[in-house]
């Protein structure tokens, strides 16, 4: 049994750049909640008159570095509603000390957004010292309590805010919402040498000797802090004003006249542009012109042509150690103030996916405590499958394609974690679908099981919900209705068990109970579509949600996801935890090892052994004397191998794949036979 704790942390910039004039900004976007909130902010700066780049740092996996930042006269760092695993603490409880590297160096930095604070300090008030970020920085005292939660007599939130008199920076007075008060705005004490620039109001207000606008020198470094949420000011024209008297007070400090980017050459050492070693790298350098260029940064990507691999911020391409890592891939280089960009093909060879069945068990439960991911880590090594833990919340972003194209099985363990999930995309409210790698991944053939409470919550809301042909929930997961919780929506009944579906193939443990006498809390009951297959129902008979589907898989195409709605960790025992597993676990496995036979038009095949470690026969019956063509891809879809065997007389035949002779590495690669131009297609695993 093998347990790996440490994976590459892979970083992929994307940038949006506009030329400006007399302002460097970069825009930071640390919210992970509501990404129309960030269009607002985008479209405000836009109205202001000012130009700006932009680093989504929820989309990257971490804040931008000194080097980064340093380029630009202004930083605005807007985390909106989002009060949790900010990149402003570093995704967890620490200073970002390359906001502070920044500042100490005459950067200019506004913070926007609510519950910032909160991320960090749960309780309030709190009291910042000499020593504390928010005290030398950011001129905070102290954090005193927030809107609507620690107001009393204004208990609906915060009405407006009232701008102080003489500030030297802004007189849009007063600021309104688009509601009629405001939750969560930070009620502030400035430390001695810090100017507010908006208190709460009105007069009256609990909080009105205090404030939710700060503005702070540290040395040359200026720092403005607002507390509030400023996408959600009650007018486009008031929230673009707020912005345009905030930016003009910045303005006067930046470098005047900007000199821009005119042309960006990539290159390497020597000129090499291979990768012959497996996870080997390459170094790239990007040189700008003219010497004179105001900002010189550059922004790296890697685009896949027919393999993947992965780049620094820095320019360290970083081969994949996978099958589909063999290939081409573009390195690029954009120029930060204007999107000029240069590119360089490179070819990748020798990487090679590990052997075996490997599992790749992904923790995206950031909340509880103590962690229940370690629950299912005793179960794993009771098993004895050879197994990578990746801790999203250590690693800062969630597993790439290149770290997820090393395992045959993903377990994507959400435990009790219903709130900003790294398992989905939100950027498309209309229809969530998981992460972009991981969409990938299980095109490419990949098999995915999702595990825990409030997966389906964390981005749909309250049940219910129907779903349709052509969303992702529908289409990939196979769940036409959300249609409730246990506790939630069962009128407080709970779930008391979960029944195995009759012929179901994967589990035959029946019922399922919990650790907890009263039943589960916030199972999700589903009604799934005609192509998924139900594993476990909601039970026993008599429940509201009785026969509700709350386990289930669905093979979208070439992989397969397996969706449960339940907290695993918190099933009765150990003992049974790992019995469930363990039948899960082989179904997965038996996939890939049993002989496939598949038959179109009165012809069969058989593929075997699968997987093979040298040589896989495909044996085929013929109907009748055919014209038969084999074809081979890799995982990308790159063809290996493609053989003509004309016409063949009516019986069996065989043709054997051969790995050493086809010249390939271990992985997942997909065959076609053609009878007659009729395809039969199958998956083959080398290792």
């Amino acid at each position: 049994m093998k347990k790996n704790y440490n994976l590459i942390v892979l970083a992929l910039l994307i940038l949006f750049s506009l030329k400006g004039f007399g302002l460097s900004i970069l825009l930071v976007n640390d919210n992970n909640a509501d990404i129309t909130r960030t269009d607002v902010v985008k479209q405000a700066i836009s109205d202001a008159g000012y130009d700006y780049s932009y680093y989504d740092a929820s989309t990257e996996g971490g804040s931008p570095s000194y080097s980064l930042m340093s380029n630009f006269d202004l930083v605005i760092w807007y985390t909106a509603n989002d009060a949790s695993r900010l990149y402003f603490w570093n995704g967890s409880d620490s200073d970002n000390e390359e906001i502070k590297q920044y500042i100490d160096n005459g950067g200019m930095f506004w913070l926007m957004g609510l519950d910032f604070l909160y991320d960090r300090y749960k309780e309030v008030p709190y009291d910042f010292y000499e020593g504390d970020m928010m005290h030398d920085y950011f001129g905070i005292s102290q954090y005193v309590g927030q809107s609507h939660i620690d107001d009393g007599l204004f208990s609906d939130g915060v009405p407006e805010l009232d701008v102080v008199s003489g500030n030297g920076i802004f007189t849009l007075n007063p600021v309104l919402w688009t509601y009629d008060a405001m939750w969560y705005v930070d009620a502030l004490d400035p430390v001695d040498g810090a100017t507010p620039v908006y208190r709460m109001g009105p007069e009256g207000y609990d909080f009105y000797d205090y404030f939710a606008g700060l503005y702070f020198e540290k040395g040359q470094g200026k720092v403005l802090t607002f507390t509030f949420e400023t996408a959600r000011l009650d007018t486009p024209e008031n929230t673009a004003e707020l912005f345009k008297e905030g930016l003009d007070y910045f303005k006067q400090f930046g470098q005047g006249e900007i000199i821009h980017v005119t042309g960006v050459e990539v290159y390497t050492e020597n000129g090499e542009n291979t990768i012959t070693e497996n996870e080997g790298t390459l170094q790239f350098y990007a040189n700008v012109t003219p010497d004179s260029a105001t900002n010189k940064a550059v922004f790296w990507s890697v685009t896949p042509g027919t393999a993947y691999a992965s780049i620094s911020n820095d320019g360290l391409l970083t081969a994949s150690g996978s099958n589909i890592g063999n290939g081409t891939v573009w390195v690029k280089a954009s120029s930060a103030d204007g999107g000029i960009a240069d590119s360089m093909e490179v070819t990748i060879s020798n990487q090679v996916s590990p052997e075996g069945f490997n599992i790749l068990l992904v923790n995206d439960d950031n909340h509880s405590n103590p962690p229940r991911i370690q629950d299912i880590d005793t179960v794993m090594q009771m098993l004895d499958y050879d197994y990578t833990i990746y801790d999203i919340d250590e690693m800062g972003k969630s597993p790439d394609l290149v770290d997820l194209s090393k395992y045959e099985l993903v377990m994507w363990y959400t435990g009790n974690d219903g709130v900003g999930l790294r398992l989905w995309d939100v950027s498309d409210t209309n229809d969530y679908k998981f992460n972009s790698d991981l969409i990938k991944y299980i095109d490419y053939g990949g098999n995915v099981w999702v595990q825990g409470l409030d997966f389906m919550y964390d981005v749909v809301g309250k049940a219910p919900d129907e779903f349709h042909a052509g969303q992702f929930i529908y289409d990939y997961m196979g769940i036409a209705n959300y249609v409730g919780q246990s506790h939630v929506d069962d009128e407080g009944i709970n779930l008391l068990q979960l029944d195995a579906v009759s012929g179901n193939g994967v589990c035959t443990y029946t019922p399922i109970k919990w650790v907890y006498s009263e039943g589960l809390w916030y199972a999700d009951a589903f009604d799934i579509t005609s192509s998924a297959h139900a594993i476990y129902e909601m039970g026993p008979n008599g429940y509201p949600f009785y026969g509700k589907a709350c386990g289930l898989y669905n093979k979208p195409g070439k992989g397969i996801i397996m969706s449960w709605a339940f907290e695993t960790a918190r099933i009765d025992t150990e003992t049974h935890t790992a019995e469930i597993f363990n039948q899960v676990l082989s179904w997965f496995k038996n996939l890939m090892d049993i002989k496939e036979v598949k038959a179109v038009n009165g012809n069969i095949t058989a593929l075997y052994p699968n997987p093979a470690t040298g040589t896989a026969t495909l044996e085929y019956n013929l109907k009748a004397g055919s014209n038969v063509t084999v074809e081979l891809f890799n995982i990308t879809g790159q063809k290996i191998l493609e053989q003509n065997l004309g016409v063949q007389s009516k019986g069996q035949h065989r043709f054997r794949f051969n790995k050493s002779s086809m010249n390939i590495n271990s992985g997942i690669y997909f065959y076609n036979l053609k009878i007659d131009g009729n395809p039969l297609s199958g998956k083959i695993v080398f290792r």
